[in-house]
């Protein structure tokens, strides 16, 4: 923005908050809001004025005004990319290959070998199935099955046993 833009949209803060605008207040904007696209920050005072009733600082101007321009440029760029995925479909040339795909997995998959089952899962999936497959306790101090009693066994029977 020039200091022209910059003093019209203190002109159009003015009018919603009555404020007085000099030019010390035009040069104090217009460092803070060099870089701002003039009308991205006429839209930015209206829309703080349609949900704030503060008075604008030039912050609140700058992040409107940077908040429209992400939105216009995003709202571009979904419509290019939605023209591109059009036209892709359009396209009399495209077609469904997801039959050339499948024939030609199962044609390499009859020309491959059959896999070792052990080099082909995961060392993870390997242990696991190791442990499943141990023939030996798994508690080394399990002797037999809970006393006729039950537990907890009475010292008397610890003693004599």
């Amino acid at each position: 923005m020039n200091h022209g833009d910059t003093a019209r949209v203190l002109a159009k803060a003015a009018a919603f908050d009555q404020r007085t605008v000099g030019e010390p207040d035009v040069l104090a904007w217009q460092e803070v809001l060099a870089d701002i696209d003039f009308a991205d920050a006429l839209t930015a005072v209206s829309r703080h004025y349609a949900e704030h009733t503060e008075r604008i600082m030039p912050a609140h101007v700058r992040r409107l005004a940077l908040q429209i321009d992400r939105d216009r440029r995003r709202a571009l760029r979904e419509a290019s990319e939605r023209d591109a995925q059009l036209a892709i479909e359009a396209d009399p040339t495209r077609r469904d290959r997801s039959a050339d795909v499948r024939a030609l997995i199962a044609e390499l998959h009859d020309r491959l070998p059959d896999g070792d089952p052990d080099k082909l899962k995961r060392s993870e999936w390997i242990e696991i199935d190791r442990r499943r497959n141990r023939t030996e306790e798994p508690n080394p101090q399990f002797v037999a099955p809970p006393p006729p009693g039950g537990f907890p066994l009475e010292v008397a029977d610890a003693d004599q046993g």
